[in-house]
C-alpha cells in the first residue's frame, strides 16, 4: 500500500470518528429540529386551509343574512348580531354595519351606527357607518350638527367627499341656502371622478333649482 493510500485511509477513518462523535452530540437536536420544521409547516397549511373554510363559511353566511332582510327582518338582524361577534374580519365589521341599520326605530339606527363606528376594522368602513348616520338624521334637529362632524371626510383625497358635499347640500337647501346648494351641485357635477349616478343627482338638482351664481 502506497503512503498517499494509507494516509487517505486514515484520514477516512478520522472524519467518521468526528462524524460519529459530532451526530453523537448534535443529532438528537438536528431531529428534533427537523420534527418541529416539519410539524410547523404542517400547522401552517392546515391553518391556511382552516381558514379559508372559515372565511367562505362566513361569507354565505353573511350573504344568506342580507337575502333574509326581505323576509324576515328580526331574523336577519339576529344573524348579523351574531356574525358581529363570531365572524373573521371583514365579515364581522360589515355585518356590524347592517345590524347597526336594521334597528328599530330610525333614532335607534344614528345611534347604533356612532356606536359601531369606532369598532370597524378599517377607517374607511369607520367613516362610511358616520355619512350614513348623518344621512338618516338629515331631517332630523341633529342634521347641522351630524353634517358639520363630517367636514374631516370632505377631503380631495377621501374616498366619501362626494357624499358629505351631497349632504351639506340637503342641508343647505333645508336652512334655504340655495346659494350654496347650487355651489355644492355644481362641484359634484364638474368632478371628473364624481360616481355616474351622484353626478346625475347634482345635475337634475341644478335643473330643478337653477345653475349656480356665475362668480
Amino acid at each position: 500500500m502506497s503512503d498517499s493510500a494509507a494516509f487517505h485511509e486514515v484520514d477516512e477513518a478520522v472524519r467518521k470518528d468526528e462524524l460519529k462523535e459530532w451526530w453523537g452530540r448534535w443529532g438528537t437536536w438536528v431531529v428534533a429540529g427537523a420534527v418541529i420544521l416539519v410539524v410547523a409547516v404542517t400547522a401552517l397549511v392546515g391553518w391556511r386551509q382552516y381558514d379559508a373554510s372559515r372565511r367562505a363559511g362566513a361569507s354565505a353566511a353573511y350573504s344568506a343574512a342580507l337575502a333574509q332582510i326581505a323576509q324576515d327582518k328580526p331574523a336577519a338582524l339576529k344573524a348579523f348580531e351574531d356574525q358581529a361577534r363570531n365572524a373573521p374580519e371583514p365579515y364581522r365589521s360589515l355585518a356590524a354595519l347592517v345590524a347597526a341599520q336594521l334597528r328599530e326605530p330610525l333614532d335607534a339606527q344614528v345611534t347604533a351606527l356612532l356606536a359601531v363606528a369606532p369598532t370597524l376594522n378599517s377607517a374607511e368602513l369607520a367613516d362610511l357607518a358616520n355619512v350614513i348616520a348623518a344621512y338618516k338624521s338629515i331631517d332630523s334637529p341633529r342634521a347641522e350638527e351630524m353634517v358639520a362632524k363630517l367636514e374631516p371626510l370632505a377631503g380631495p383625497d377621501r374616498p366619501f367627499r362626494l357624499s358629505v358635499r351631497e349632504l351639506q347640500g340637503m342641508l343647505a337647501v333645508r336652512k334655504g341656502d340655495l346659494k350654496r346648494a347650487r355651489e355644492l351641485w355644481s362641484e359634484i357635477a364638474k368632478d371628473p371622478q364624481a360616481p355616474q349616478a351622484a353626478a346625475q343627482r347634482a345635475s337634475a338638482m341644478l335643473n330643478f333649482y337653477g345653475p349656480a351664481e356665475a362668480k
